[in-house]
């Protein structure tokens, strides 16, 4: 039980924290091999760390803390202007 608590919890901050990558409409390409590598090593220490039982609950929690990320920073984007 704690170890997924755990596992989610990893999912949840590596997830949130890929969602600080710029994704730009001109860089799909080598945004889409960042964020799978990068998903792939955090789904790897996760396997190495916790078990491959705990895999899927980090799994489940980075892609929905990266989407929920993305979701807010295109909500800031929209409200007050891109800073870039």
């Amino acid at each position: 039980m704690i170890v997924s608590l755990g596992a989610i919890g990893f999912g949840l901050v590596w997830g949130w924290l890929l969602g600080f990558y710029d994704v730009r409409p001109e860089k799909a390409p080598v945004v889409v091999v960042s964020l799978t590598g990068a998903f792939a090593a955090g789904a790897g220490a996760t396997a190495w760390l916790a078990g491959f039982s705990a895999t899927p609950h980090f799994a489940i929690a980075a892609p929905i803390a990266l989407f929920v990320h993305s979701q807010w920073r295109s909500e800031l984007r929209k409200r007050y202007g891109n800073s870039n």
